[in-house]
């Protein structure tokens, strides 16, 4: 034992990159994160002027504290292309960027923000990033990775949320206990509730036969949840006290008997065909009373199928010299099995609808595991939560439950000091391309401290008192000034903001003194603090694997915008997966990226590349790391060259030739073009065209040719690829 602690506080050491004397268990509640959350009065600044929401106040005050400045504002339509991406997703189309540039109203920006935290899109766009998180996934992961078609239940169940604006309390609660909300709910919240459950049914499954090795999945719902929900990982203390936080091996195995009085169900495996193991532990869709029906003519109907080929299999025997009959038997047999096969196999009756969640089972308190191992059994700990916060009190669990609804309840107390930090760091870090606090899942020690911890704590108090409200909190953070900085000072960016938010022209002189200062002050401001630690700027960030994607559509016109139905797996008596011949597909789209079917074990291929999360595990932060088989995909993928057809078409729409210059540009990169930009375009498509009519094609396709060209040209650029 003493061995095994000494080799898991070196492992600690080698991990997080410390010195071996601290790595030694927390004092109680003595870090930042565990403090209670106290909402600090909003700093007076030197320039009143500046501020346009508290937010202002807490980045001033810092930036002034290290003898900063901010950046000027973002010309309007950097602005809102920013904002159109970070809320929806999508780009803005021209049409919007001249309505927001020619509109001079003081509530021309939030007016915007309204409209698109109004749109469906946005949920499509935000639910994505909860997805990351909870590492969504439409197979189970076995080693067949057997698909689990009611996944997007949940997929639509956290979109729809994002839409609705849930108060996120209510959104915590529902992923952990659902169902048991469910059953003392409202009828019409009946189904959603079920479904919000997938977020613990979508635990990572492994080796072959049903709940084989359950205590990997067990542990993938505790640390998914204590990551996604309190920002810290409570991994280590399945094998020893967390060396770092307070979280002690009673602390999780507490929790391990929640989850393992949880039913989970089982989406299939290798053993599926080979033995009698169905689908099993989805649940209805309805209440009981009505499932309970369609269970039992599901039941009447199996022992009927049953008995008739029982009946029809011993007809045969008798008839074996009788060829003619025994093949009308044949006949008869056929659909009868399959009906059987489905429905022993499927785990539900053909007719009640059903989602990949979890329900109620038998409680048990869980023994230690020592050494993590579960075939080494310590002391018994009663189902509870953490005990690391100060004035936590043992859960009141009722006999015959869980203990899910309670540890939810324990997680949505407007007291806990780490449910409403995570997620507003959260929302902060998906509109700076960084949380407050650098690792938006873990806010325990190993952590940095975050930048601006009174911001922090305001916005998490602000989040609390106004009910939980994501969408609130959005309007705070993007109608601040803070977050309508440039992203750096160049003289052009100086001069578009000059352009269009003031009503006196500018003058040379004017312009060309201002963009000294500024580059001044962007050196400067370098020098002092390179990573934007202070926010004294917007950061330029790489748009993400789906927000690329979409945008490719979008400007095409070749986007749909509907919610897809079922995603077109094997029909169901065609499931035959094992190890050695894992399930494996991609399916063509045209629909939102957030729509497309994700594997657990074979990564998309396209979503792979530009660099979406591993499915397997709860993700927080993306990378964005620029490779040649990026280029390569641009430059050679049919997807590529078909949408920048589409788009040619789009722009051959306009007219005359310098009208689809501007068009192309606006609706790509979201600005007006220059006339040098312009000039160089129109000399590159005649030259492009020319040379294209003298290898034979006709003017009309040569011409066309050379639009599809400059179309990929707009669409594989940085501009495109990058927000500032």
């Amino acid at each position: 034992m003493i061995r095994h602690l000494f080799l898991t506080t070196i492992a600690c050491v080698m991990l997080a990159g410390v010195r071996p004397e601290a790595c030694i268990a927390a004092d109680d509640g003595a870090w930042w994160s565990f403090q209670p959350v106290r909402k600090p009065t909003p700093p007076v600044v030197r320039d009143e002027t500046w501020v346009r929401t508290p937010v202002d106040r807490f980045v001033l005050a810092k930036l002034d504290e290290h003898g900063l400045r901010p950046s000027p504002p973002a010309d309007k339509r950097t602005l809102l292309r920013r904002v159109t991406f970070d809320l929806v997703g999508l780009p803005p189309t021209p049409t919007e960027i001249e309505a927001f540039v020619n509109d001079s109203s003081p509530q021309a920006f939030a007016t915007v923000v309204d409209r698109l935290l109004a749109s469906p899109r946005y949920g499509e766009r935000w639910g994505r990033h909860w997805m990351d998180v909870v590492r969504y996934a439409d197979t189970a992961g076995d080693n067949a990775d057997y698909p689990v078609p009611e996944a997007r239940l949940y997929r639509d169940y956290i979109i729809d949320a994002y839409n609705a604006d849930k108060p996120y309390d209510e959104f915590v609660r529902e992923q952990l206990a659902g169902d048991l909300l469910a059953a003392d709910g409202l009828r019409e919240k009946y189904a959603e509730r079920i479904a919000a459950t997938g977020f613990l049914a979508l635990s990572r499954r492994y080796a072959t036969a049903p709940f084989e090795l359950m205590h990997l999945t067990i542990e993938d719902a505790i640390e998914t949840t204590s990551r996604a929900f309190l920002g810290l990982s409570f991994r280590c203390a399945r094998c020893h006290d967390h060396k770092f936080d307070p979280v002690t091996m009673e602390d999780y195995y507490g929790l391990f008997g929640i989850f393992a009085s949880t039913r989970f169900p089982f989406a299939g495996s290798e053993e599926f065909q080979s033995k009698n193991f169905p689908r099993t532990g989805f649940v209805p869709l309805v209440p009981p009373d009505e499932a309970a029906l369609l269970v039992a003519e599901h039941a009447r109907r199996i022992e009927s199928l049953r008995a008739d080929i029982k009946r029809l299999e011993q007809e045969a025997g008798a008839s074996a010299n009788d060829a003619e009959r025994k093949k009308q038997i044949d006949a008869e047999l056929a659909p009868l099995r399959i009906e059987l096969k489905r429905r022993e196999k499927f785990g539900a009756p053909p007719d009640l609808p059903v989602a990949y969640a979890v329900s109620d089972d038998k409680p048990v308190d869980e023994s230690i595991h020592k050494r993590g191992e579960p075939a080494q059994r310590g002391q018994v700990v009663k189902r509870r939560a953490p005990r690391f916060l100060a004035g936590d009190e043992p859960l009141s669990i009722p006999p015959g439950h869980s203990g899910r609804r309670e540890f939810a309840a324990w997680l949505t107390r407007p007291d806990n000091p780490l449910t409403a930090r995570v997620m507003v760091n959260r929302i902060w870090q998906h509109h700076f391309g960084q949380g407050l606090a650098a690792q938006p899942s873990n806010l325990g020690r190993r952590g940095d401290p975050p930048s601006h911890p009174e911001l922090l704590d305001w916005l998490s108090a602000e989040f609390v008192e106004r009910g939980w409200s994501v969408k609130a909190m959005h309007r705070v953070v993007v109608l601040s000034n803070a977050y309508q900085q440039a992203s750096g000072c160049e003289g052009v960016r100086v001069k578009g903001f000059e352009e269009e938010n003031s009503n006196e022209a500018p003058t040379q002189a004017r312009l060309h003194t201002r963009t000294l200062t500024h580059s001044h002050q962007h050196t400067r401001a370098l020098e002092l603090d390179a990573a934007n630690h202070r926010l004294w700027r917007q950061n330029r960030r790489r748009l993400d694997a789906e927000a690329i994607r979409d945008a490719i559509l979008a400007v095409a016109g070749t986007l749909d915008l509907a919610r897809p139905g079922p995603h077109p797996f094997p029909k169901f008596d065609d499931w035959n997966w094992t190890q050695h011949n894992p399930f494996k597909a991609v399916y063509d789209s045209r629909h939102r990226s957030v729509y497309l079917m994700r594997q657990r074990i074979q990564r998309h291929p396209y979503l792979a590349l530009f660099d979406a999360p591993d499915a397997n595990v709860s993700t927080d932060v993306r990378t964005s790391a620029t490779v040649a088989t990026q280029s390569l995909y641009l430059m050679n993928n049919p997807f590529v060259r078909e949408q920048a057809a589409a788009f040619a078409d789009r722009i051959l729409a306009q007219t005359p030739d310098d009208a689809r210059i501007l068009f192309a540009i606006e609706t790509t990169w979201g600005r007006r073009p220059e006339a040098a930009e312009v000039a160089r375009a129109l000399d590159y498509i005649a030259r492009f065209a020319a040379s294209a009519t003298e290898t034979g094609l006709a003017p009309d396709a040569a011409e066309r040719e050379a639009w599809s060209s400059y179309a990929r040209v707009l669409l594989t650029s940085n501009e495109f690829f990058y927000v500032e």
